[in-house]
């Protein structure tokens, strides 16, 4: 049986998917073998075609997608504006007082006369035409529309990086918590074959009664363990299903391990030598993107106090008659072109403050980003130190494994030549479950910190 110390020990290991046995214990439930799938109905992933399928169904990134043809509208509509409007309108009105014309007191038709002029019915059709010369404001707003869109791309990128980066550690997770629950199988496959050992053993009557009943608690207080760490797995599989948009009815099944990703993600990587360099990370890239927004949207503003130039055209097709037949209508066209220049003069300050307000925001901004440079800067080199305690803590464990192996073996033999104690092959093979444990958690501390890294620095993994 595990004394209550070497269950301590097991349950300080700490694990990101899980804190060794005992956080695994008390937070998962039910899973069988991916083994045991039909091989015909299961859907065989590794962490490329994982990261593929979520780019195509994540909603999320989707949405991301969306916005960046929303804001390829918007620089349409700007670029609408340049060109010209057409209005028709018409109108029609019954005078019943007709309009008058006041005569001065010197007229030949009589001092202070008064004419009526226009007929009972007047009906008046317009075509109007308008385009813009010269108007910065529009030419700012394009600029804004263009930086919109530049963000919303950003803005794109970055969920791109972070459902990367959550699906690697999701994949990671499933790995973590597969080979564990390899682990704890081996670990009762050594408990049971002890067991028989010493049953073999008591009843050639070289051992107690004692180290039978304690073998066979040994065994029965591994079954638990293992069925959790089958459950451990299914629940990270599940999430990864949840994950990357597979149905939660879809077998899942993932190709790889701890080992050959760790080699594959860090063959030719030297943290040593890494990239330092945060131009690409997103954050920061979206952050220098809103600055120059609002920096363009002041200057709009600004713009909304300059003059304006406009090229106009109206046509006008009108007739006026006391009846209504139609037939006998005498219609009259005018048609006018021109400029039309408008100089605002006075908007009650409005531009005033709102160009105030909008450079309150872009120092908010400069103050954010310096803070936000700062931390992840911070942040960068605590990823790099702990992938280097992780390379270091992999080495060790590889070890510790080999030794722990060995001197399980030798334990076995003692045991079996009656120079050991049952004790002593109990506290190695709860030594080579912790050094097995411990390998796997090293591993996959670099792969986490691989990931963590790829997304600080702005590096989409290539599919």
């Amino acid at each position: 049986m595990i004394s209550k110390k070497t269950m301590f020990k097991l349950s300080t290991h700490r694990s990101l998917l899980l804190t060794m046995l005992a956080s695994w214990f008390m937070l998962f439930a039910g899973a069988p073998d991916v083994h045991s799938q039909n091989g015909g109905d299961t859907l065989f992933v590794d962490l490329d075609e994982a990261m593929a399928i979520a780019r195509a169904q994540n909603p999320t990134l989707e949405v991301a997608r969306l916005d960046i043809e929303s804001a390829e509208l918007g620089i349409q509509e700007v670029r609408s504006s340049y060109l010209p409007s057409f209005n028709i309108s018409g109108s029609y009105n019954r005078n019943i007082k007709r309009p008058v014309i006041f005569l001065p007191d010197d007229s030949p038709f009589g001092p202070g006369g008064v004419i009526e002029v226009g007929a009972e019915n007047s009906f008046m059709g317009v075509l109007s035409t308008e385009m813009p010369l010269l108007n910065l404001g529009l030419n700012r707003s394009l600029r804004v529309a263009r930086t919109e869109k530049t963000l919303a791309g950003e803005q794109f990128r970055g969920s791109k990086l972070e459902l990367d980066y959550n699906v690697q550690l999701a994949f990671f997770d499933v790995l973590l918590a597969k080979e564990s629950m390899q682990v704890m199988r081996k670990s009762f496959a050594n408990a049971t074959e002890n067991l028989q050992r010493t049953r073999r053993m008591y009843e050639q009557g070289t051992v107690a009664e004692y180290d039978l009943i304690r073998a066979e608690v040994q065994a029965e207080n591994l079954r638990p363990g293992v069925m959790q760490a089958e459950n451990a797995y299914e629940v990270a599989l599940n999430y990864l299903k949840a994950l990357i948009g597979v149905e939660g009815t879809q077998p899942l099944a993932i190709h790889g391990n701890l080992s050959d990703m760790t080699v594959t993600r860090i063959s030719d990587f030297n943290v040593q030598d890494a990239d330092r360099s945060l131009q690409q990370n997103t954050e920061l890239a979206q952050m220098s993107l809103q600055l120059d927004l609002v920096s363009q949207q002041k200057e709009t503003a600004r713009a909304g106090g300059l003059p304006m130039l406009n090229l106009a055209g109206n046509y006008q097709y009108q007739t006026e008659a006391n009846h209504f037949r139609f037939g006998d209508y005498q219609w009259v066209e005018t048609f006018s072109a021109g400029l039309r220049l408008t100089i605002p003069l006075f908007n009650g300050f409005a531009v005033r403050q709102q160009t105030r307000q909008l450079e309150i925001a872009r120092d908010q901004i400069r103050l954010q980003k310096h803070f936000l440079e700062d931390n992840l800067n911070i942040q960068l080199d605590n990823i790099l130190k702990n992938m280097m305690v992780a390379m270091e803590q992999t080495t060790n464990a590889r070890n510790n494994v080999r030794m722990a192996e060995r001197g399980f073996e030798i334990a076995k033999t003692r045991y079996e030549t009656g120079q050991g104690t049952l004790m002593e092959l109990n506290d190695s093979e709860v030594s080579l479950t912790q050094a097995r444990f411990n390998l796997l958690q090293a591993k996959y501390d670099i792969l986490q910190a691989k990931a963590e890294y790829d997304k600080f620095i702005g590096e989409n993994k290539p599919l």
